[in-house]
């Protein structure tokens, strides 16, 4: 019963840490996109105008704006997997790859009140 949970669990373990990780790759995409408008319009003997690129730049910042915005969504619903996998009686189980949990609030006060913590083994 446990390797059935296990399983069911690591396809979405892996996903959510897909999603994180791709989204941080589309913010940072985003960035360097927007420093190429800016540059473009510095480069020399380009003749851009002063304002080219901007209503685009405005567009791609409200995006980026989404973007972080889904970003802190996905991981607090990763706060939330992390807390069912603890009930699920997870919780010292690794599921294949180490991968990220943010921690929960218990976890986080624990951490700070004490340097120590209890390792459980399968």
């Amino acid at each position: 019963m446990l390797n059935q949970r296990i399983e069911a669990a690591r396809p979405i373990a892996k996903k959510i840490n897909e999603v994180e990780k791709s989204l941080n790759l589309t913010m940072i995409q985003m960035g360097e996109l927007m420093s190429s408008i800016a540059a473009a319009r510095l480069a020399p003997g380009t003749r851009f105008s002063l304002t080219a690129g901007i209503d685009a730049s405005e567009k791609l910042i409200a995006a980026a704006a989404q973007t972080a915005r889904s970003y802190r969504e996905v991981v607090e619903a990763h706060a939330h997997l992390a807390e069912d996998r603890e009930d699920a009686g997870l919780r010292a189980v690794a599921l294949g790859d180490v991968f990220e949990c943010p921690p929960n609030q218990a976890t986080a006060a624990d951490e700070k009140s004490s340097p120590l913590r209890v390792v459980e083994s399968a």
